[in-house]
């Protein structure tokens, strides 16, 4: 049997943003765009998502390191 790795986290949550951002990409090209209120829809959309991201980035930056045993 083949031993597994251990979790990375810092991968693991530059894979998650990547497939946020990949979502609201493919999210964007479905929407009407061209009314105001489509666009204004999708930009507050992606406001939240980055702004999101930036919260989560800042709180594990601030988090104590891990202690391992």
């Amino acid at each position: 049997m083949v031993e597994q790795d251990r979790p990375d986290p810092a991968f693991d949550a530059t894979t998650s943003r990547l497939l946020r951002r990949e979502a609201l990409r493919r999210a964007a090209e479905e929407l009407n765009s061209t009314s105001p209120r489509g666009l204004e829809d999708v930009l507050a959309r992606i406001s939240a998502e980055v702004t999101a991201d930036a919260n989560a980035r800042i709180a594990d930056h601030d988090a104590p390191p891990i202690r391992r045993r």
